[in-house]
Parts: structure tokens; C-alpha cells; sequence
């Protein structure tokens, strides 16, 4: 019996070429599109950062004239209680000093505020050169200038690193947090500590206190503009100080969050970068 064996072809189809220069033509206009559409995109990337540069400048030459033009009459207000008081103050009773006082404080308050955002609109739009600060030196100093009353100790840990970056603004860092710390002590031992532990390309402090604490559910309102946690009638703070802090630490590409518990104190950490790209 006789097999017939069948071959089958392996030279290409007369329609192969063809498909193969239609799909890479297919795939060249694929790629100029793709070509174009990221084009545009970063277009519209530069367009975007412009924008957003100069709604920078308009919003920090804002912030500068809402800040002249509230501090005047706030001054005006301010000198206008004082002298009510050194002139006729034998001639008020105890609710007008009351009502007086209330008055002076709601002005500092309102005083505080408009420091406050502009000091924010400034924050990576007004730079300065970066330098080499050494906060075993500088801390001690600003301890002085926040200057915590008999009842809190502040206590610095040894051999704290030296930092490179604007020295306004790693100031303003520990001023803030210093402040805070003391400002809502409310015990009659104060203890305030600051730390630092070296960890891969960064710092990692903390500004520990022993003071009232701070409920879970408030860790992120804090750090808000214009947040506090504390009443008007007990605390004239402004809500700004800590999102001043945050805005400065991720600045630097740092990060800051607390860890705190209600009647056990709080502990705030940040992480600040041991090299500094551009200075800032």
C-alpha cells in the first residue's frame, strides 16, 4: 500500500509583507500621537506651574497688604484700650476692665492671625541661603527667647546635629513647637524634652512633653490652618503655628505627625534631611 506524504508550506503568504508594513505604519502614527498627547501634556505641566507661580506673587503681595492695612486700625484699637485704661481707670468698674481686657485680647488675637498668614504665604517663596546651623547652639538661645516660666524645664539632649538649611525657618520649627509645649502646660512640673536620633539620609526629632495631652481624633485637625484645640476664653492661640511647622518640614521633604495620649503628655516627631538638595 502506497502513503502519499503531504508537505506544508513555510515560505511566507504573498499578503504577510503587506500586513507587516500596515501594522508599522499603525504603530509609527500610534507613536506620534503618543508623541504629541505628552507634548501637549507637559505644555500644559509649564502653563500650570506658571499660573501657579504667579497666584504665588499675587497671594503673598496680598497677604503683605492685608497685613499693612489690618495692622493700623488694630494698633489704633490697641492704643485706644490703653489709654481708656490709664486715664480713666479709677472711674471703670470691675465688668468695663473686664470688657477692656476681653477687648485687648481679641485684638492681639486678630494681631496673631494676620502674622500668622504671612508668615505662611512666605514659607519656600521668600528664601534665604541655606547655612550650617548648629542646634546645640542655637536651641539653648531659643530657649531664652520662648523663655518657659519656673514650673517647666526644658531639657536638650546632648550632642544635637547641625543642620543645613534656611536658619529662619528651622528656628521657626522649634520655636512653634517649643511654644506649643509650654503655652498648654498644665502641670505644676513641666517637662519639656528634645531629642534626636540619626536614621537613613535623615534626622528624626521629638519635642516630648508632660502636659495635658491630645485625643486621637485631633491629630490631623491640629495641624490645620486656623485649628486649635484649646477655647478662645482659655488660649488667644491664632490655630497658625503648627501648620507653619508642617508646611516648613515637608518643605524639606520631611514628614511630622505626634503621638499623644489625653492626660499623658504628647510627643511630636519630624524628620528633617541630613543633605539638602538646591539648599531648600
Amino acid at each position: 500500500m502506497s502513503e502519499t506524504i503531504s508537505t506544508v508550506s513555510t515560505c511566507p503568504s504573498e499578503q504577510e509583507p503587506a500586513a507587516l508594513e500596515r501594522e508599522n505604519q499603525r504603530l509609527l502614527e500610534e507613536n506620534e500621537r503618543l508623541l504629541r498627547e505628552l507634548g501637549e501634556q507637559a505644555q500644559e505641566r509649564l502653563r500650570a506651574q506658571q499660573m501657579q507661580a504667579e497666584l504665588g506673587e499675587e497671594l503673598t503681595h496680598f497677604a503683605y497688604v492685608v497685613s499693612h492695612d489690618l495692622k493700623a486700625p488694630l494698633r489704633g484699637i490697641r492704643l485706644i484700650s490703653e489709654w481708656l485704661c490709664e486715664d480713666y481707670g479709677d472711674r471703670l468698674g470691675p465688668e468695663a476692665k473686664e470688657q477692656i481686657a476681653l477687648l485687648q485680647n481679641r485684638v492681639n488675637r486678630v494681631h496673631s492671625l494676620v502674622d500668622g498668614v504671612l508668615q505662611y504665604s512666605r514659607i519656600g517663596r521668600v528664601k534665604e541661603n541655606p547655612v550650617a546651623v548648629n542646634l546645640s547652639e542655637l536651641l539653648p538661645l531659643l530657649i531664652e527667647t520662648v523663655a518657659p516660666p519656673a514650673h517647666i524645664r526644658i531639657a536638650l539632649a546632648p550632642n544635637l546635629p547641625t543642620l543645613t538649611g534656611e536658619k529662619t525657618r528651622i528656628i521657626q520649627v522649634f520655636q512653634h513647637l517649643l511654644t506649643n509645649a509650654v503655652k498648654f502646660m498644665d502641670k505644676p512640673g513641666g517637662q519639656i524634652d528634645v531629642s534626636c536620633v540619626e536614621e537613613a539620609g535623615h534626622w528624626r526629632f521629638a519635642v516630648a512633653d508632660n502636659g495635658p495631652g491630645i485625643d486621637a481624633k485631633h491629630f490631623e485637625r491640629i495641624f490645620r490652618l486656623f485649628q486649635t484645640l484649646a477655647s478662645k476664653e482659655e488660649q488667644e492661640s491664632a490655630g497658625v503655628g503648627l501648620t507653619l511647622v508642617k508646611k516648613i518640614v515637608e518643605l524639606y521633604g520631611g514628614k511630622i505627625w505626634v503621638e499623644s495620649e489625653v492626660g499623658r503628655g504628647s510627643t511630636f516627631y519630624f524628620t528633617f534631611p541630613k543633605t539638602v538638595a538646591g539648599g531648600s
